[in-house]
């Protein structure tokens, strides 16, 4: 029994995409794209149950599972789909191929896990995990216009190279797990894979989407998952996921934590040292994970975890700068283009309506010197260069002792922060006109590596008239490394374990 080979949502009439050649190979095979939650494991239980009705093979051999490793699952999610998922994999010989991120570079390719069809585990993790990133950086993941960037980079970036690798230049039927209450979405899909198809000029995949073809909602995915496995299955998604309201109501994703204190402990030290360096950037914006869980009263034992973990974690002691630049200008914009390489006085500071009225511009640009006050308006802020070096590294008494003893030293002004209530000496206090600076001292735990931009001292002195930090750093920033490279090829690489180690071939 042939398969739709396209779920044929319409495109937009406002941005027509252009036909895809009609002659490609088609590789046979379907994959199914596993995130380990209700919407994805109901569609792997239909194809088991009805291989042929959804254009499978009866033996389902031209079905591959791949599950994209993020190394920051829930427990329970693990142990659902190891004990209740897994079983029926073997039994019936489908292909689980599990991966994950190399590296933090998108150079260190994929690495794959396992590639079985007697699959025995979910990986807890590869080399490479979410976390990791997001603990060197300092910070938590970014809620920027909606868009789950960690998701993109850590599922579907690794999901798109594997899928090059292995089809090369073959098409394949991708399965997604988009529900009926989810048109909107699976629209977007469709629509972005289109125009990849378009631009490669072949197909390289065409989307699926069973359950919106079965009518099912949410509602309807969760009781057919219960029917067949006997029990609730939870929401998939990462511990420290900024959509945590999204993916479960708050009460649900409290209760998780509350079953996991562990991993709560560790969301929230990750949170800390976000709200730390940076005191606006807690898991929510500026409401925080811990405020949420301080409010109700019912998570004592979880903020008495998070407690513990933070007295028991190596410290450090961050002194934390920041270069905020003025905002180019709409009159830069339009004048000198996407990039300012000789910039004038109204490239940073927009001119008045007074100037625009009295200097109109010329044929090339405005002409206006700017000498007159009443010409220059108010400058907006821009992009904001950060440096973190360590200066410190000990327990926490003592990491929070040296700030308060750097403090009285250099005359600093101590201050605990208006959403987190961290202490931090203040040497320095951003402006309210751009460009401008900020300098603190501030005791976190250890583990942020040390970062600035090339040329962050140089604009930091010529603003400031400092030079240098005030603590001494205890190690010389990394030189810059080169951009690797992987000539165009796919960087697919597979591990081995032995003895419970994981080794990188």
């Amino acid at each position: 029994m042939s398969a739709p080979a396209l779920f044929d949502l319409p495109a937009p009439a406002s941005a027509p995409v252009a036909a895809v050649p009609a002659t490609f190979r088609r590789s046979g095979i379907t994959v199914l794209s596993y995130g380990l939650g209700a919407d994805s494991t109901a569609i792997l239980l239909m194809f088991l149950a009805d291989p042929e009705r959804y254009g499978l093979r009866a033996d389902l051999s031209d079905l591959v599972v791949v599950h994209a490793v993020t190394g920051d699952e829930w427990p329970d999610s693990l142990s659902y789909v190891d004990r209740l998922v897994l079983p029926l994999l073997r039994r019936a010989r489908v292909r689980l191929v599990q991966i994950a991120r190399g590296g933090p570079e998108d150079a260190d390719g994929v690495v794959i896990l396992d590639d079985s069809r007697q699959p025995r585990q979910i990986f807890t993790q590869g080399p490479w995990r979410l976390s990791d990133e997001l603990r060197a950086a300092g910070t938590v993941p970014q809620m920027a216009n909606g868009r789950r960037t960690c998701s993109i980079k850590f599922k579907g970036w690794c999901l798109d190279l594997w899928a090059s690798h292995e089809f090369g230049t073959s098409s394949f039927r991708r399965a997604i797990g988009y529900h009926a209450g989810e048109m909107g979405r699976a629209e977007k899909d469709t629509g972005i894979q289109r125009r990849l198809n378009a631009e490669a000029g072949r197909t390289i995949c065409e989307p699926h989407y069973p359950l919106i073809l079965a009518a099912m909602d949410r509602t309807a995915v969760e009781a057919y998952v219960l029917e067949q496995l006997g029990e609730p299955i939870r929401k998939s998604y990462c511990a420290q996921c900024p959509f945590s309201g999204v993916c479960a109501s708050r009460d649900a994703h409290e209760e998780r934590l509350r079953a996991h204190p562990h991993v709560a402990a560790d969301v929230l030290r990750m949170e800390y040292v976000s709200q730390a360096l940076n005191e606006r950037v807690a898991l929510y914006g500026t409401t925080s994970l811990r405020k949420r869980l301080t409010e109700d009263g019912a998570n004592t034992a979880v903020l008495d975890a998070f407690a513990v973990s933070l007295d028991q974690a190596p410290h450090a002691v961050y002194e934390v700068r920041r270069i905020y630049f003025a905002a180019r200008t709409e009159e830069c914009r339009r004048w000198h283009g996407g990039s300012c390489r000789a910039p004038r006085w109204w490239c940073r500071q927009p001119r008045t309506e007074e100037c625009v009225q009295g200097h109109p511009a010329g044929r090339f640009e405005p002409w206006c010197s700017g000498y007159w006050d009443s010409c220059r308006g108010q400058a907006k802020k821009g992009q904001a260069w950060r440096s973190v070096r360590t200066v410190f590294e000990g327990t926490r008494r003592s990491a929070e002792t040296y700030v308060r003893a750097m403090a009285v030293a250099y005359d600093m002004r101590l201050e605990r922060g208006e959403h987190s209530g961290i202490e931090r000496a203040h040497y320095m206090t951003a402006g309210d006109s751009y460009p401008t600076a900020s300098a603190y001292l501030v005791a976190a735990p250890a583990g942020v590596h040390d970062k600035q931009r090339p040329r962050f001292e140089e604009r930091f002195t010529q603003l400031t008239g400092r030079v240098g930090t005030v603590g001494t750093p205890l190690r010389e920033l990394p030189e810059p490394a080169p951009r690797r490279r992987t000539g165009g090829a796919p960087v697919i690489r597979r591990s081995k374990t032995i003895g419970g180690v994981m080794l990188i071939a």
